[in-house]
């Protein structure tokens, strides 16, 4: 096909990617949110009440991250080879992370020490998002490459910039756990819950506000791309939605006070704010440094991924589409009795 040239084949399989991407950050955030929300003093109970909402998807929702890293070592070799390179610490710390919480999960159902793996169990999500933050953050602050290598060391990643993200990452996290908690219980488990809510909400809001202030001085890409028309008038419009969705949910929180429409409208504000920076840093797949042309595989290998790999992609959204929708249902359906109205 003759419409499938270079950059069409390169283009394609970033947006790919950054899907598998967006997608695991929306499906599994959650799940990490309710990990980090396991180590606060409640009761064991609420604890395992935690778990069990995200018994059945927890696994598939970390299938994105694991295809996401696939696609990027085929369709961008040099990119995955200076990534892994310049963020090998996050990345592992992650890994750890993920591992602990994957062992941790299947202990506690078995275990008589419940408190035990439950602890672990957080602390796993907690190292996981930590590492996801670090390394996001990492990424924006920037690699340097020579031939083609990282030129680096190994604490690049570590920069005013990463801490910051570092802390929006793993407070937005929890801020959607919170509302994925309310949407399949139908409850608080704790009286407070929604001020605490807010509170990480504003903290989410404070480290993305400061790190979009923030990207600018690390990089004069996003000076420029955020300056430049008609570019800035669409960032704008993203940062106009994300503002009055993000009122529209404080409104909704003390107002109506009711978690049912919450879990949505956080989803809305994550996609908003990564199409926000993917339009800053397009057709960049290492900020400043690499564009996804120069680190793209051959037309061969990527036709080749499109035709035998490409189709497999809708099967696996379809299946855990259908996965959702069937352990996605509250497990009390009677909301009103349970907030007591």
């Amino acid at each position: 096909m003759e419409f499938l040239t270079d950059p069409v084949l390169a283009t394609l399989w970033f947006a790919a990617i950054c899907l598998m991407v967006a997608l695991y950050i929306l499906l599994d955030g959650a799940d990490l949110g309710l990990g980090v929300l396991s180590l606060l003093p409640i009761k064991e109970d609420e604890r395992s009440l935690m778990m069990h909402t995200m018994g059945p998807i927890w696994d598939a929702n970390e299938t994105w991250l694991i295809v996401a890293a696939g696609m990027l070592f085929g369709a961008f070799p040099t990119a995955y080879g200076v990534i892994l390179s310049a963020l090998y610490i996050p990345v592992m710390v992650m890994l750890f992370g993920l591992i602990l919480r994957a062992a941790s999960f299947e202990f506690h159902a078995f275990s008589v020490k419940k408190r035990l793996w439950s602890l672990m169990f957080g602390v796993g999500s907690l190292l996981a998002a930590v590492g996801q933050g670090l390394a996001v953050g990492g990424l924006l602050s920037g690699i340097q490459i020579a031939d083609g290598y990282f030129a680096g060391t190994a604490f690049d990643f570590i920069t005013p910039l990463s801490l910051i993200v570092t802390v929006g990452v793993v407070m937005s996290y929890v801020f959607v756990g919170y509302a994925f908690l309310i949407k399949k219980t139908g409850k608080e488990t704790k009286p407070g819950t929604f001020m605490r809510i807010l509170i990480t909400g504003a903290i989410t809001g404070a480290a993305l506000l400061a790190a979009t202030l923030f990207l600018p001085s690390r990089s004069y890409l996003f000076f420029a791309r955020w300056t430049m028309y008609p570019t800035n008038y669409v960032l704008f419009a993203i940062a106009g939605l994300i503002g009055v969705f993000s009122l529209w949910v404080i409104i909704l929180v003390f107002r109506k006070h009711t978690g049912g429409n919450l879990h949505t409208l956080c989803m809305i504000i994550f996609i908003l704010a990564m199409l926000g920076m993917l339009v800053g840093i397009f057709p960049y797949v290492i900020p400043g440094s690499l564009t996804i042309f120069e680190a793209a595989s051959s037309r061969q290998t990527l036709e080749f991924m499109l035709f035998g790999l490409g189709p497999l992609i809708p099967i696996v959204l379809a299946y855990n589409f259908y996965l959702h929708k069937v352990f996605g249902r509250s497990d009390h359906p009677n909301r009103s009795e349970a907030y007591g109205e």
